[in-house]
């Protein structure tokens, strides 16, 4: 008897890219303080928490989950960003 599985999938590159970096920071949310992301989520009115254990992006005191970040285009996971242009972030993230 054989094995007859399909081989298993590639997995997918998932880096993000700051296209502009300058000022940027990327961080570790430790600990379950209450730090909240700077945007928020579409449909919602509330600002959504950062969680133990999450990576964001914070410029001074703005704190971005990724999710947000790459909504509003502060980061990118096109690695070609350089040569494709990357469309500006939104003024107003809220």
């Amino acid at each position: 008897m054989s094995d007859t599985s399909p081989p298993a999938p590639e997995p997918q590159d998932r880096r993000v890219y700051i296209p502009e970096p300058e000022g940027w920071k990327a961080r570790i949310k430790i600990g379950w303080d209450n730090d909240y992301c700077y945007a928020k989520s579409p449909g919602q009115d509330y600002f959504h928490l950062l969680l133990n254990g999450e990576v964001y992006i914070q410029k001074e005191h703005e704190k971005f989950c990724l999710t947000c970040a790459l909504r509003l285009g502060l980061v990118t996971s096109d690695r070609l960003y350089w040569q494709n242009g990357v469309r500006p972030p939104r003024k107003d993230p809220l």
